[in-house]
């Protein structure tokens, strides 16, 4: 499945920056914790909203998460 990981706005939890997307199927719930690393460096973020949406048979994922 598509995935797109966004920063979330820590002030109001809007949607921010693209910061990774991915296909895979492995299920990711709020408050799972992961590491991006690209660019030479690592950036800890943790899930706080997951929205999955259906377009044209395909199911995408959309991950909100905050920095750590």
């Amino acid at each position: 499945m598509k995935t797109e990981i966004y920063e979330a706005d820590p002030f109001t939890s809007r949607k921010g920056k693209l910061l990774a997307t991915f296909n895979g199927d492995y299920r990711l719930e709020r408050q799972d914790e992961l590491f991006i690393d690209g660019a030479g460096k690592s950036t800890k973020v943790r899930v706080i909203g997951v929205t999955l949406r259906l377009v044209g048979g395909e199911l995408e994922r959309e991950l909100l998460v905050m920095r750590l």
